[in-house]
């Protein structure tokens, strides 16, 4: 099969099968507001019988399950939380992995419809990236994958701000890195200083560790007159009710939320 042919759309039936193949859908539903959610991935969920949601702990709530509530009739519908424990460690983490991946199989091969519901979106730093590998490697059904709002273009959008156009270079990355034992370092990827001088806008997730480090490599660019100069926002839970913006140089925030993002635009100097 040839690669966008458009056959994802013409062999597959109301039953999620196509060519004779059961299908996953994972849906991305945007970072927070349910009227960000697309058409398609309403659709979808609304023509499911099971949804899967993914939670870090027997106890914890799903965001993206409390996001389709507001949008979308669940009670007709099974819905089954799986678990994706917050660790950095993936000898710790596989084991859930290939039991989210069973409890997939089992129903989606029963004939099923099932989807997968995320935040964000499915293939940027997504819980579904932990099993995708695993589906594919096993070959038993097929996936497909509908698109979500990210909490970097909402970011973007608030502030109006172009994420990248003509030959301009656009880097999204972690805060940090993983240490050998597993957990995330409280400081900047020893990348950065090589990023920033390649990139023309630089998205960074999950940062809030990391805001006083990068505010001082911004501020010795200038002192030491290096070509560049970058304009900088931190935004929090976008999209969400409990949205926060700020210009870098004006916040004074010392507790920073998980969902936190650092955006980094470079200023023509032309």
């Amino acid at each position: 099969m040839v690669i966008g042919d458009g056959s994802h759309k013409g062999n597959q039936n109301s039953d999620g099968v196509r060519d004779g193949k059961k299908i996953l859908y994972c849906v991305g539903v945007g970072p927070g507001d349910p009227s960000l959610i697309t058409i398609k991935a309403k659709e979808i969920i609304d023509n499911s019988d099971i949804v899967f949601c993914p939670v870090k702990s027997v106890h914890s709530e799903s965001f993206a399950l409390e996001i389709v509530k507001k949008v979308c009739d669940l009670q007709s519908k099974e819905i089954h939380k799986l678990i994706f424990p917050m660790t950095t460690k993936e000898e710790k983490a596989r084991p859930y992995w290939f039991s989210a991946y069973e409890k997939i199989r089992e129903r989606v091969l029963e004939g099923k419809k099932c989807v997968f519901i995320v935040e964000g979106d499915p293939l940027i730093f997504s819980t579904f990236n932990s099993i995708i590998n695993i589906i594919k490697e096993k070959k038993e059904f097929e996936i497909e994958i509908v698109p979500g709002i990210s909490s970097f273009q909402i970011l973007a959008s608030r502030l109006a701000i172009p994420v990248v156009d003509g030959d301009e270079i656009l880097v999204i990355m972690p805060a940090s890195i993983k240490e050998r034992s597993g957990c995330r370092t409280a400081e900047l990827r020893p990348e950065f200083d090589e990023i920033i001088n390649l990139a023309s806008t630089i998205f960074i997730f999950k940062c809030g560790r990391v805001i006083g480090e990068i505010k001082k490599k911004l501020e010795e660019r200038v002192n030491e007159g290096k070509d560049g100069k970058f304009l900088a926002f931190f935004g929090e839970l976008c999209g969400t009710e409990n949205e926060f913006i700020s210009n870098l140089e004006e916040l004074n925030k010392t507790d920073f939320h998980y969902f936190s993002t650092l955006m980094l635009k470079k200023i023509s100097e032309d």
